[in-house]
């Protein structure tokens, strides 16, 4: 294992009072993985970069790299190199200048210096620009070269604090793809600090969502799209409609839950909540033109329908028959509904017929 965080704290004090920004944090992030901290401001993924980097202390808690306790050691003797939000580039040295600074500190001798600095100017796409000042160059070459600066250390392990936020869309999309380039082509294991969900689902092996100080939900972002642990990572990764319902049975990993707002009985998988308790039906956008598909001659009403549960989103069903395989929607033209009432009650019934399931029920108390 790369990276490993023990049970880690951090407290901030001030005036008496006391703010715990990391809240007894488990993570082990793989050798070579690239793994994301995503989260809203002031969940506390910052303050977790810092720890690892070594510009805060933890409160309690262990830092290892590698099987050795880094907890207490100073930044400059972690191995570890971060790339910095606002680059902190020197304004008055050249880009091989900049590149080079840290290998300079090691003493190493000047062949070798250059050599270093010019391989990893090549590698991030800088070559013929090593004479250039930080202001003779474009957002996204600043960016470079704050990534060249880390990475020709060689180190352990590579923090990004955010690295994107200040270049435009386009930039930042080119950019996110290019350090996933680089950081798969350099084996580094890497740990990405953003609050930017689709540039965490872009790169990551693995995403850690964060809120409050805790840790919320970690794994693939396929799986936490898909699987939300709770209603929290549902409702901050991607669109998403909420429905309350009971469960009014179970029957191994299916159940039946029924849905107050829609006065109707569902069968859905993956709850993990007894008979009797209340639950939240998770369901995503995506799929919602098959709905429009099998409810051909409705759409008008169905899309009222959409206006009425989210603004450009809907719930998303799944096609499946018994055996849990995809099959096809059967053709049919009901007649148009004309109360919202009417409509809902269209959509219920075509879901029950069409054999329609929630992607995932949310066992959470309210």
């Amino acid at each position: 294992m790369g990276l490993v965080l023990e049970n880690l704290v951090k407290t901030f004090r001030s005036d008496g009072a006391e703010l715990r920004a990391v809240d007894r944090i488990w993570l082990e992030i793989p050798s070579g993985a690239l793994i994301t901290l995503l989260g809203p401001s002031g969940c506390g993924k910052t303050t977790t970069l810092r720890m690892i980097a070594g510009f805060e202390l933890p409160t309690d808690g262990i830092v290892r790299l590698e099987g050795e306790d880094i907890t207490f050691l100073p930044p400059n003797q972690r191995n570890i190199s971060m790339v910095f939000q606002s680059y902190a580039l020197f304004p008055h040295l050249s880009v091989e200048e900049n590149v080079s600074f840290g290998l300079k500190i090691k003493r190493l001798s000047r062949d070798v210096v250059r050599k270093e600095a010019r391989d990893m100017i090549d590698l991030v796409g800088l070559r013929g620009l090593e004479k250039r000042r930080p202001d003779q160059l474009s957002g996204g070459q600043q960016q470079r070269v704050a990534l060249a600066r880390s990475l020709v250390m060689k180190p352990k392990v590579l923090l990004f604090d955010e690295p994107l936020s200040n270049l435009d869309a386009k930039l930042r999309e080119s950019m996110r793809l290019e350090i996933r380039r680089i950081q798969q082509e350099m084996k580094i294991t890497s740990v990405y600090v953003t609050h930017d969900q689709v540039e965490a689902m872009s790169i990551s092996d693995l995403i850690v969502i964060m809120d409050k100080g805790k840790i919320m939900q970690e794994g693939s972002p396929f799986e936490v799209y898909t699987r939300p642990a709770n209603a929290f990572v549902a409702d901050f990764i991607g669109k998403v409609n909420f429905i309350d319902g009971v469960v009014d049975e179970r029957d191994g990993e299916t159940c039946i839950v029924h849905a107050k707002t829609l006065n109707q009985s569902f069968k859905c998988r993956n709850l993990l909540v007894d008979e009797g308790r209340e639950a939240r039906i998770v369901v995503r956008p995506e799929e919602r033109k098959k709905l429009l598909k099998a409810a051909k001659g409705v759409g008008k009403a169905i899309r009222e329908l959409t206006s009425i549960v989210s603004p450009k989103t809907f719930l998303r069903w799944m096609t499946t028959d018994s055996k849990g395989s995809r099959k096809s929607l059967p053709k049919r033209k009901p007649g148009r509904p004309k109360t919202p009432e009417e409509i809902r009650t269209l959509v219920v019934k075509l879901a029950r017929e069409n054999h329609w399931g929630y992607t995932r029920i949310l066992g959470e108390l309210r």
